[in-house]
């Protein structure tokens, strides 16, 4: 009785090699760091690197899709709030009474001369 040794199949078919998913996670990371604050020094090479891994088909299409996202929503959101500083900026410029207006009055010569006299005694 001898027993027949047989040879996994496994052996025999080509070994794959490990999918490289470091740009798509580099994207991904990006754009997330991005909400966290500096949209724009974030959110731009996010979308880059994003669209990278995209158009090459790299692997890891869920991570790179992410990356593009978040870097667009902040992207966008940046310059949303940078617009909306300058024309606020512009409106305060161009209406410079309201802001006068709601400074305190300047004491004058009186006021002064009596918190003087009441504080000496």
């Amino acid at each position: 009785m001898t027993k027949k040794v047989e040879t996994p199949e496994v052996a025999n078919q080509p070994v794959e090699a490990p999918q490289d998913t470091s740009l798509a996670t580099v994207s991904m990371v990006l754009g997330v760091i991005s909400l966290a604050g500096p949209g724009l020094l974030f959110g731009i090479p996010a979308i880059i690197t994003s669209s990278i891994a995209l158009k090459k088909k790299l692997p890891g299409r869920g991570l790179s899709i992410t990356g593009l996202v978040t870097g667009i929503v902040s992207t966008v959101l940046s310059l949303l709030f940078i617009g909306l500083m300058i024309l606020l900026f512009i409106w305060g410029m161009s209406h410079p009474e309201i802001l006068e207006e709601q400074s305190a009055p300047a004491p004058t010569e009186k006021g002064t001369q009596q918190l003087f006299e009441s504080s000496r005694t």
